[in-house]
């Protein structure tokens, strides 16, 4: 960036992201260098700098870069400028240039070729000296991608000079609501749970019966195949359907580490309203397991609702 700066001292601070992107050399799959593909842009964005081609550019497309959420409401439609900042006319072809997409497992995605297809308002511009111009491109993503794959590749506008400038762009396969969040598991979690010191946790299908002494409390065990906006659990009378309010109310939770490993959730037997908490008495209770999904609205909910669980404190 200082090197950049130093040779176009004018350049606005917004703009340096952009001529470095547009500038930048995609490289080719590490996994296999020789076949072909491109490196999946989600990691490794507009490529690799090159401050040279950085500095003597006259062309800036904006915007540098597209990132263009879901998919599942087809194709996506962006308009680009094409900036000229050369003393000459300049004639511009657009191309376009796919990478690899992953997918669609969250925990062991693949890397798949399924390339989207992208077409222009016009597949040739000209560009008077000083001056830009808008296009249209049109990004489809590939029918026979699997949903919930990650896909991109790079918009390519190429000068009659040969100078060569890159917008990259990802976007997700489908409705990312979609992915499930307490998918399911060998183990079958969610578990209401029994914690015995130095053997583990035993499920509770049938419910327990707990004396709230010591480890003897209820655990939900829950595996979380995604980030998730929320985890709330609220607590109900088993008989009457009474609310006794809140047990736990945690943010922006990461997934859990493998597709098999889970969290516990420790109940102590008190809930909480506001800033006022409740000791519940001894009785029959259950707990609703709610999981907001990530990016997702008061309506992408996932629910899960726990055996008996009986406090019977001595």
């Amino acid at each position: 960036m200082a090197l950049l700066l130093e040779a176009r001292p004018r350049t606005k601070a917004k703009m340096v992201n952009t001529i470095l992107q547009n500038n930048a050399a995609p490289k080719p799959f590490s996994g296999a260098p020789s076949a072909g593909y491109l490196e999946a842009v989600h990691r490794q964005g507009a490529g690799l700098l090159r401050i040279d081609r950085a500095i003597l550019s006259t062309t800036v497309v904006e915007p540098g870069k597209l990132s263009l959420g879901e998919s599942q409401e087809g194709p996506s439609e962006q308009e680009l400028i094409i900036e000229n900042n050369s003393r000459d006319w300049l004639t511009y072809k657009l191309s376009h240039t796919p990478a690899l997409a992953t997918g669609p497992n969250t925990f062991t995605p693949s890397f798949l070729p399924g390339f989207a297809t992208v077409t222009f308002s016009e597949s040739e511009v000209e560009v008077p000296p000083r001056s830009e111009k808008f296009v249209r491109a049109t990004i489809t993503p590939d029918p026979a991608l699997p949903d919930h794959s990650i896909y991109g590749g790079y918009i390519v506008v190429t000068s009659e000079t040969g100078e060569i400038v890159r917008v990259p762009y990802a976007r997700f396969k489908g409705d990312y609501q979609s992915i499930q969040v307490l998918a399911p598991t060998p183990a079958g979690f969610p578990w209401l749970a029994r914690l015995v010191i130095g053997q583990g946790y035993f499920n509770q299908p049938a419910g327990g019966t707990f004396t709230m002494l010591g480890p003897d409390i209820p655990f939900i065990l829950v595996h979380l195949d995604h980030q998730s906006r929320r985890l709330l659990t609220e607590v109900f009378d088993a008989n009457t359907g009474k609310s006794w309010h809140k047990a736990e109310d945690d943010s922006f939770l990461p997934r859990n580490s493998t597709a098999t490993s889970f969290f516990a959730i420790p109940w102590n037997g008190t809930t909480f309203r506001g800033k006022k908490t409740d000791v519940l008495p001894n009785g029959s209770y259950i707990i609703k397991l709610t999981i907001r999904k990530a990016l997702g609205s008061e309506e992408d909910l996932e629910t899960w609702t726990s055996p008996v669980i009986t406090i019977a404190r001595p």
